[in-house]
C-alpha cells in the first residue's frame, strides 16, 4: 500500500515538474499522462511520462532530457506534449539511468544505449512503431550515438533539441586558449588514474561560471568529457551515420549550447536525406519563456515530415 501510495505522489509530483516551475508566460495546462516504467537489460529501472493522444496511432515522439536524464526539469514539455497529441501523436518523456540521487558521476555513454533500447521496446511493445527521437542538449549525443550503433529501423526521424557537439567541442567554443590548456592538464591526470585503475576516484573542475562545478569520477571525465577520439558523447562524431531526417532547433541566447554547435552538427549531417535547422528567437537552453513556439516548430516539422496521424475511429 506504501508502494502505490508513493507512486502516486511520485506521478503528481513528476506531472506538476515536468510541465516546467520557471517559465516567465503562462504556463499551459498538461494533457493527461500515464507513469509508466521499464527494465534496462542490465536490470536498470527507468520510469518515464506517457502521454497519449485521443486516438489511436502508432507513432510516437520519445523525448530524452539532457544532463543527467531526469524528466522533472524547468523546461516546459507540456505545450509539446499537447500539440502532438492532437496530431494524432504519442508523447513519451523518460528518466536515464543517472536521473537519480549520484547523477552523472560514474556515467558511461555505452550503458545510454540500454536505456534508450529500453525506452524504444516499451514504445514497440505499445504497438508504437513509427518512432521519432528528440534528444535534448547531451541527450542528442546519445541519440544519434545510439542510431549509429543499432540503426533501429523503427526509428523514422531525430530531433535534435538544443544539441552540442560533445561536452569536450562545446567547452572549446567557450573556453580561451588558457582554459583549453588548463582542462588539458586536467584531462591527462584523469586518464591516468584510469590507466593505474582509480577510474572510480572522483574529481571536480569548474566548468563554466562560478556556479557550473562539475564532479565526476575520472572515467567519467574521460568516457563523457573527453575528446572526440576517447569519448562516444558526441553528435558530429556520428552525424555521417545519421540517414534519417533531422530537425535542430535551437535557441538565439543558448547559454550552455552556445549557437555554433547547431551549425556545427548541421553539417556533419552528410548522409541526412532531410536536414533543417531552425532558431527559437531569443530562446535559452531550456527554451523557458518560449516553450509555446519551441513546440510549434517541433509539432510543425513532424506534421510536415510524418504527415498528421488523426483517424476517423478515435481510440477505444
Amino acid at each position: 500500500m506504501n508502494m502505490l501510495r508513493s507512486l502516486k505522489v511520485f506521478c503528481l509530483v513528476a506531472l506538476l515538474l515536468s510541465i516546467g516551475t520557471a517559465t516567465a508566460s503562462a504556463i499551459t495546462a498538461p494533457p493527461l499522462a500515464e507513469l509508466v516504467g521499464v527494465k534496462t537489460e542490465d536490470g536498470v529501472p527507468l520510469f518515464g511520462l506517457h502521454y497519449r493522444p485521443a486516438v489511436k496511432s502508432t507513432a510516437v515522439v520519445i523525448h530524452l532530457p539532457g544532463g543527467p536524464g531526469a524528466f522533472a526539469s524547468s523546461q516546459d514539455m507540456a505545450p509539446l506534449a499537447l500539440a502532438l497529441n492532437r496530431n494524432g501523436y504519442h508523447f513519451l518523456s523518460f528518466n536515464l539511468r543517472t536521473a537519480g540521487a549520484n547523477g552523472m558521476i560514474y556515467a558511461k555513454s555505452d550503458e545510454y544505449l540500454k536505456d534508450i533500447a529500453a525506452i524504444v521496446a516499451y514504445a514497440k511493445e505499445k504497438g508504437l512503431t513509427n518512432i521519432i527521437l528528440l534528444g535534448h542538449s547531451l541527450s542528442s549525443a546519445r541519440a544519434f550515438y545510439y542510431m549509429a550503433q543499432t540503426h533501429e529501423p523503427m526509428v523514422k526521424g531525430i530531433i535534435v533539441s538544443a544539441g552540442i557537439t560533445s561536452p569536450y567541442q562545446e567547452a572549446q567554443m567557450r573556453w580561451n586558449e588558457a582554459e583549453r590548456a588548463q582542462y588539458e592538464d586536467f584531462l591527462a591526470k584523469r586518464r591516468e588514474d584510469v590507466k593505474a585503475g582509480r577510474g572510480k576516484e572522483l574529481s571536480s573542475y569548474q566548468w563554466g561560471g562560478p556556479r557550473r562545478v562539475f564532479e565526476f569520477s575520472a572515467a567519467t571525465w574521460v568516457d563523457v568529457f573527453g575528446n572526440p577520439q576517447e569519448s562516444n558523447a558526441g553528435t558530429v562524431k556520428f552525424g555521417k551515420d545519421i540517414t534519417l531526417p533531422v530537425l535542430i532547433v535551437h535557441g538565439t541566447k543558448d547559454e550552455t549550447a552556445v549557437p555554433k554547435n547547431a551549425e556545427e552538427i548541421l553539417a556533419s549531417l552528410t548522409n541526412s536525406p532531410k536536414k533543417e535547422l531552425v532558431w527559437i528567437e531569443g530562446g535559452n537552453h531550456l527554451f523557458i519563456g518560449t516553450a509555446d513556439k519551441y513546440a510549434e516548430v517541433v509539432s510543425a516539422w513532424v506534421t510536415k515530415n510524418f504527415g498528421k496521424t488523426l483517424k476517423k475511429t478515435a481510440r477505444k
